[in-house]
C-alpha cells in the first residue's frame, strides 16, 4: 500500500503540474494521451482508496451541479471588492498622479512608483485557500456579498486546487479575472451556431453566462481561464512589500499573471504604456478594456487608503470602446474569387475606437438567422482583432415593427447563375462569373498554381479593363497583337507573355485542378484526388454518374470529405465550367496525368510557411517540429504569404481569415499525410 500511496501522491502532483503547463504556461510539456493515461490512472486508486481523495485532487475539478433551488449562496467578502476609479484621457492621469503626490507629501517623504498592468475584460472573482487548497471562491457582487462560485471556479483552467511550493500560509486570498481567449469564444461560438444553439455577444459575456450556470461540467466545457491581479490576504505568512513582488509570489504559487506589465516614475510613463499597451491590443488572446495603475508600495497604498467608494492608490485609464449601437440600413451580398456569397451590412456611420465604421461581416446566410438580424434593426456592431467589423447581435428590445426580414439570395447577384449551398455558405458556380474572373485569373496565373510568367496581378486587371480578358478560357487565347497597343506593353513583354502562356500548356493535372479556384479544392486536395482521378476526362466524367456514388468514391481518399468532394462535384457537374475547361482544351492546354514522386510530396513542405490554429492531437510545438523536420516554416501570424493553415478541432478566428485571404486549409490527416509521405 504504501508504493500505491507514493505513486498517488506522485501522479496528483505531475496532474496539477501539466494542468500548470498547459493553461498557465501555454507550454504543454506531456501529449494528450499521456495526460488521459494518469488521470485515468489516478481514477483507478481513487476507486481502491476513496478516502485518499480530497478536494485538491485533479480530479475534483468538476463537482456536482448546484441543485438548490436560489442557486448560488450568498457570500460576504472578508475584505471588500470595492470599485476602482475609471478615468479618461491623459490629463486625468496626470491629475492622478498629482493628486496622489499630494495625498503622501504629509505623511512620507518616499516617492511613489507605479506599476502598470493591463485591465482585463472579464469577471472578477476572489478566491480562497487554506493550507494551499482551494476552500472557497466568491464573485465580486455588489462589492460587499458575492455569490460562492466555488465548483464553477474549480472547473475554470488555469486555476490550481492547491498551491505550489512547500511554504503554503495558512489562508490566502487572490483575486483575478475569469476569461475566455478571443480564439476560444470564436470556436465556441461556431459551434454553438452549428448545434443551433444561442451564440454570445462577446468574451465577457460569455464568460459571466458560463458562471452562472449550475453544472460546473459546462464551465468545464468551455475555454475560461483565471489570470491573478492582487494577492489580498496572506495568512500566517509574510505579506508583500510591494505588487511586484505580491505577482511573483502568486506565480511562484501556480496562478497565471499578466505578462505585460511595467513600472513606471510618473504620469508620462503611464501614457506611454497605455499607449503602447493598446497599440497592440489587436495581437493580445484576451480582451482588454484599458490599463490600471496602481502605487507599487503597500505601505504607501495604506497612508494613501480609500475614499467611500475607491482606493485612492489605484485608477483605470480606459481604451476607446471596440463596439457601439448603430442602425442596420441594408445587406449587400459580395462574390468573393471561388464564388463564396458574403452578406456584408451597410451601417449608419459609427465611430468605434476612432474609426468610423459604415460596414461589417455577417459571414453566411445562417449567421444572419441564427441572431435573428432584421433590416432596420438597431445592431450592435463590433471591431476588435485583425477582423472587419461584425454584427454581434440585434438589440431586439428597441424593435417597432417598421424592420423587415432579409431573405438571402439563391442566385449569383453578379452573374444570375444559381447559386449553390456547401457547407454553411453559397456559392455561384460560374467560372465567368465577373465578380470573379479577375481574382480567378489572378489565383489561376500565381505560383501557387500555373505560375505563368509574364503576366502578373496588374496585367490582368488591364487586360480585363480593355476586353481582351474577359473569361478564364480567354487566358489561352489573347489577342496579342491587341495587347501590344496597350500602355506599358512593348514587343519583349507581348514576347514574354507569349512564351509564359505557351510554357504553361502542359501543367500537372493536379496544378490546372487547383488553378480553377474551386471552394475547398487547393493544392493539397488536388494532388490526393487527382492520384484517383488521372485525366481531366476522368475528373469530367464524375459529373455524369449517380452523385452519392461520385461522393462515395471521392471520400474515400484520404483527407478529402463529403464537404470537399461536394464542392468539387458542383464545380464539375456545371454545364458552363465545363465548356470552359473543353475551350481551354481547345485552345491547346494539355493537363498531363503524372504520378506524384517523393520529391513532389517533399516540395508540398519544403520552404512553405505553415500557420497552426485549433486543437491538435499533439501539442503545437510537436507539430511545429513535424513540419520544421520536413523543411518547412511554422509562423504565428496569417498573411497573404501564408502557404498552409493546419486547422485543428475548434478553429477560430484565423480559419476565417484564411478563407478570405485564399490561403489553402489543410486538416490535422492532411498534413500528417504529406508528412508521412
Amino acid at each position: 500500500m504504501t508504493d500505491l500511496r507514493g505513486e498517488y501522491d506522485l501522479l496528483c502532483t505531475e496532474l496539477h503540474e501539466l494542468n500548470h503547463a498547459y493553461y498557465v504556461d501555454a507550454q504543454p510539456s506531456a501529449s494528450d494521451a499521456e495526460f488521459d493515461r494518469k488521470f485515468q490512472r489516478l481514477i483507478e486508486i481513487e476507486k481502491l482508496h476513496p478516502d485518499w481523495c480530497d478536494a485538491s485532487s485533479p480530479s475534483q475539478r468538476v463537482g456536482a451541479a448546484v441543485t438548490s433551488d436560489s442557486g448560488f449562496k450568498k457570500v460576504e467578502h472578508t475584505v471588500p471588492m470595492i470599485s476602482i476609479e475609471s478615468l479618461f484621457g491623459n490629463e486625468s492621469i496626470i491629475d492622478f498622479e498629482s493628486r496622489v503626490r499630494k495625498g503622501l507629501a504629509s505623511e512620507t517623504a518616499t516617492q511613489p512608483t507605479f506599476i502598470c498592468e493591463p485591465k482585463w475584460d472579464g469577471v472578477s472573482a476572489s478566491l480562497i485557500y487554506e493550507n494551499g487548497v482551494l476552500t472557497q471562491a466568491v464573485s465580486r457582487g455588489d462589492g460587499q456579498f458575492g455569490e460562492d462560485i466555488t465548483n464553477n471556479i474549480r472547473a475554470v483552467g488555469g486555476v490550481p486546487l492547491r498551491l505550489f511550493g512547500d511554504k503554503s500560509p495558512a489562508v490566502l486570498e487572490v483575486r483575478g479575472e475569469v476569461m475566455m481567449p478571443i480564439a476560444g469564444f470564436n470556436a465556441m461560438n461556431d459551434e454553438l451556431r452549428a448545434n443551433g444553439d444561442t451564440v454570445f455577444a462577446n468574451p465577457r459575456n460569455a464568460t459571466a453566462g458560463t458562471l452562472k450556470r449550475l453544472n460546473p461540467a459546462i464551465v468545464a466545457s468551455r475555454p475560461l481561464r483565471f489570470m491573478c491581479y492582487e494577492v489580498v490576504r496572506v495568512v500566517g505568512g509574510e505579506m508583500y512589500a510591494t505588487h511586484g513582488e505580491a505577482m511573483q509570489g502568486a506565480k511562484n504559487w501556480g496562478f497565471a499573471v499578466s505578462p505585460y506589465s511595467a513600472i513606471v516614475d510618473d504620469a508620462a510613463g503611464m501614457i506611454k504604456f497605455h499607449h503602447d499597451i493598446e497599440s497592440q491590443r489587436n495581437g493580445i488572446e484576451y480582451e482588454m478594456d484599458g490599463v490600471v495603475y496602481k502605487v507599487d508600495s503597500q505601505l504607501l497604498r495604506d497612508l494613501l487608503g480609500s475614499r467611500a467608494r475607491t482606493p485612492r492608490w489605484v485608477c483605470a485609464h480606459k481604451f476607446a470602446p471596440h463596439e457601439e449601437t448603430t442602425k442596420l440600413l441594408d445587406i449587400l451580398v459580395q462574390v468573393g474569387r471561388t464564388g463564396r456569397l458574403t452578406p456584408r451590412a451597410v451601417l449608419e456611420p459609427v465611430n468605434i475606437g476612432g474609426v468610423t465604421v459604415q460596414h461589417a461581416t455577417l459571414h453566411h446566410a445562417a449567421y444572419i438567422s441564427d441572431l435573428d438580424i432584421k433590416l432596420g434593426d438597431q445592431v450592435i456592431v463590433r471591431r476588435a482583432g485583425d477582423v472587419i467589423p461584425q454584427i454581434v447581435g440585434p438589440v431586439a428590445g428597441v424593435r417597432d415593427g417598421s424592420e423587415r426580414e432579409f431573405f438571402f439570395p439563391t442566385r449569383c447577384p453578379e452573374c444570375g447563375g444559381e447559386a449553390k449551398e456547401n457547407g454553411e455558405h453559397r456559392f455561384c458556380l460560374n467560372i465567368d462569373c465577373p465578380a470573379q474572373l479577375i481574382r480567378r485569373v489572378q489565383y489561376m496565373v500565381s505560383r501557387t498554381a500555373l505560375n505563368i510568367d509574364g503576366i502578373g496581378d496588374k496585367a490582368v486587371v488591364q487586360l480585363h479593363g480593355e476586353g481582351l480578358l474577359n473569361s478564364a478560357e480567354q487566358l489561352f487565347n489573347l489577342d496579342y497583337s491587341a495587347i501590344a497597343e496597350l500602355e506599358g506593353w512593348g514587343d519583349k513583354s507581348v514576347d514574354a507573355l507569349r512564351d509564359g502562356i505557351a510554357a504553361s500548356l502542359e501543367p500537372r493535372l493536379d496544378k490546372f485542378l487547383s488553378s480553377l479556384g474551386i471552394p475547398d479544392v487547393g493544392p493539397e486536395t488536388s494532388r490526393v484526388v487527382c492520384a484517383k482521378f488521372n485525366s481531366i476526362d476522368a475528373l469530367l466524367a464524375l459529373s455524369e454518374i449517380d452523385n452519392e456514388q461520385a461522393v462515395a468514391e471521392l471520400s474515400e481518399i484520404e483527407g478529402v470529405g463529403k464537404e470537399v468532394a461536394g464542392s468539387l462535384l458542383q464545380f464539375v457537374g456545371s454545364a458552363k465550367n465545363r465548356d470552359a475547361i473543353k475551350a481551354m482544351i481547345g485552345f491547346g492546354l494539355r493537363p498531363q496525368s503524372a504520378e506524384l514522386s517523393t520529391d513532389d510530396y517533399k516540395d508540398a513542405v519544403a520552404a512553405k510557411v505553415f500557420v497552426l490554429t485549433g486543437s491538435l492531437s499533439c501539442s503545437r510545438p510537436e507539430m511545429k517540429a513535424l513540419i520544421e523536420t520536413a523543411g518547412g516554416k511554422v509562423t504565428g501570424t496569417l498573411s497573404k504569404k501564408t502557404d498552409y493553415l493546419v486547422a485543428g478541432d475548434k478553429a477560430g478566428s484565423k480559419l476565417r481569415k484564411a478563407q478570405d485571404l485564399g490561403v489553402e486549409v489543410l486538416s490535422e490527416q492532411q498534413i500528417r499525410v504529406l508528412l508521412s509521405s
